[in-house]
Formats: C-alpha cells, structure tokens, sequence
C-alpha cells in the first residue's frame, strides 16, 4: 500500500511553522492509523503510563459505585503487595508459578506455535510430582528433589508432544489440541484423585499430604516464599540464553518470523516444532512441581486453576522477552496479592476483586498493541 502524496505548502505553511488548528483545518486532511517500523522504549513508556492511568481511573470508579472510598482501597491494594516485609515476599510466591507458565507460552509463541495449553501441562506436572514421590520419595532430600522436577518437566513435555506431533505430523491446529488436552488431563486428575491416590477417609478429591521431608526448603521461616522462586528466576535465565546464545534459539526466532525461508535456509521446521513443544510444555510443569513441593505438598483439583491462561497474558504483555517476563509476573503477582488484601481491609466483593485484575490487564495488554501503532495526517483524494 502507497500513501497519496502530501499536499502543496503554501509559504505560511511551511514545516515547524503550521498550528494544529491550521492543520486539522486544511481541506483534504486526513487521519489513519498505521503500524510503527520501528517500536522504542519510549512509545512503550508512554502507552504503559497512560493504560495505568486509566485503569486508575476506571477502578476508582468502580470502587466509588459500590460506596467504598477508593484512595483507602488504593492504600490497601499497596499494603496487600509491598507494604512490608512479609506482603512483598508473599507478592513473589504468587509470582512463582506465573514465571513459569510466561516462559512457557513465550518460548512457544517465539517459534510462531501458539501453545494455549499451558494449563494442562501445569497439571501434567503436578501429577508427575507425586508419582515420582510416591515411588521415591523417602530418598534423601537433594536427589529426591531432583527425581520429583525432573518427572514433573518430563510429565509436561510429554503431554504438550501429543499437540506437538499432532501439528507436525498432521498439521492439527495447535490452539484446539492445546486447549482440548488442558480438559482431558483435569479429568485424568479427577479419577486419579477419586480412586488410586484418593487420602483415606475423606471425600474430598485430594491425596495424602505429604512428608515435611519433602517440603521444598524456604528462605525465611516467617514466610512462604520457597526455593522454587530461584529455579523459576535461573528457568528465565537459561530461558534467554537458549534463545539469543544456541543454534536452536536461532532457529526458533527464525521459524517465528518465517517458517517458510528458515525451511529453504535447511532449517528443519518440524524438528525445532516437536522440541519447542517439549520444552514449553517442560517448562509448564515445573510450574506444578513448584506449588506441590512448596506451597500446597498434596495434590488437588481446585489449586492454581488459570495459572497457565495467566501465563499466556504476561508472556504477552513482556512481549515475549524472558527477563521482562520475570518482572510482569511479578508485577500481576503484587495485583494479586494485594487485591486479595483490598478485598478483606476495605469489604470489596470478590467479584469487583476480579473486575479490578482484569481490566488492568486488559489496558496493559491494549497498551502493549497500541505502542506499536501511530496515527499520521494523510492527504484525502479528491
């Protein structure tokens, strides 16, 4: 597409010397909206700042229709996720599993794959977790550690393969498969769950809890915050070391950007498919072993439900950059955390609570697409 050529100046209209009211004026102007070449720092700032502003504002809003004050609800939203010691570490235990299911959508999303079923891959591994506890857990500490996670990523690469050898082998579309499994595997939890590792004596769907032997370590005992943030963090590390530091990090930008050049550049496109899958999937399920070790140490059906969905929003919002994956995660970790707060100090419905969270993810998210765009003055045909 070719814009139509700007119109003739006259000498009192000269560049740098024309008004706003001159230009909106002038016959034949017009407006379009056109996509950016080249996106800096500062155009993501200022959409950033004002997507806040005006969650701001929509949330004072609705704070002041349910008759609550909102510069006290603000206040407690503030407390409830940095405003001391204990709520910002809690901020990052929320945070944790949401590091990993961003870098699992991340990854995915850079290959061009839209892997939506990192939700299912987070149960994968949960359920990965306590097999290999149930079968080793009485080892010592380190190695069962390792035994545990590593059944988790190989529980979470194995159920995103099926979607991966589906779109390579078939070309299946990834979003439906994806989004099928996340079902099938909650009710491969539900039997589980129901039957073979159901606690004795009770009717809730749930096993055993486990040993404190198996717990993961934390770093303060005044808090939960657990070791499974470190491996979320070094997990963002190796995450972005594989993309912009290895041959397959290559092939995966190229495959994302072109698959069909990176194939006639020798790239084999299937290959780098299947592995990607794996890795996200990997990647999901270290997320499930994190909460089960760390936080929860039994296995639910109502725990973390939406944490890959979540995931896919903050791998989105960071533009699929492995470190400010990190940081978004943390950041919708403080939302979390402290709209839980806002909700018990001020007595706002829990509703609203999820209102509150989803309309500022919404304007963050709108704020990530409009940076990318501007609005330019054309010329008007005729």
């Amino acid at each position: 597409m070719t814009s139509s050529p700007p119109p003739e100046l006259g000498d009192g209209d000269r560049p740098g010397r024309r008004t706003l009211t001159s230009a909106l004026l002038q016959p034949g102007a017009g407006w379009r909206l056109e996509k950016r070449l080249n996106v800096r720092p500062w155009h993501e700032l200022i959409a950033l700042l004002a997507a806040l502003g005006a969650a701001v504002l929509i949330i004072a809003a609705l704070v002041t229709l349910i008759g609550k004050n909102p510069w006290e609800s603000f206040a407690a939203l503030y407390n409830g996720a940095f405003g001391g010691r204990i709520s910002a570490l809690e901020t990052l235990v929320q945070a944790t599993p949401l590091i990993f299911t961003g870098l699992s959508a991340a990854i995915a999303f850079r290959a061009g794959i839209w892997n939506i079923g990192a939700e299912g891959q987070f149960f994968a591994g949960t359920i990965g977790t306590w097999w290999a506890y149930d079968l080793w857990g009485g080892l010592p500490a380190p190695l069962s550690f390792i035994i545990m996670f590593a059944a988790a990523a190989l529980a979470g690469a194995a159920w995103s393969s099926i979607a991966g050898g589906l779109l390579v082998r078939y070309g299946t579309n990834e979003i439906l498969t994806t989004v099928m499994l996340n079902f099938v595997i909650l009710y491969v939890l539900s039997y589980l769950l129901a039957g073979p590792w159901q606690s004795p004596g009770t009717f809730y769907y749930q096993t055993e809890r486990m040993d404190e032997a198996s717990f993961l370590p934390r770093f303060f005992s005044d808090s939960r915050l657990h070791w499974g943030f470190a491996l979320a963090l070094l997990t963002a590390a190796a995450v972005y070391f594989l993309i912009r530091n290895t041959t397959l990090g290559y092939e995966i930008r190229g495959v994302g950007i072109n698959a069909t050049a990176s194939r006639y550049k020798g790239v084999r496109v299937g290959m780098v498919g299947l592995a990607v899958m794996a890795i996200s999937g990997a990647i999901a399920g270290l997320a499930g072993a994190g909460e089960i070790l760390g936080v929860y140490h039994r296995l639910q059906t109502d725990f973390a439900l939406g944490v890959g969905f979540t995931g896919i929003i903050i791998a989105l919002v960071a533009r699929l950059h492995p470190l400010w994956t990190v940081a978004v995660a943390i950041a919708f970790g403080a939302l979390v955390n402290g709209s839980t707060a806002m909700q018990y100090e001020t007595g706002i419905p829990s509703a609203l609570v999820q209102v509150i969270e989803g309309v500022a993810l919404a304007l963050v998210l709108a704020a990530a697409v409009a940076s990318r765009y501007r609005i330019r003055r054309t010329a008007r045909d005729g």
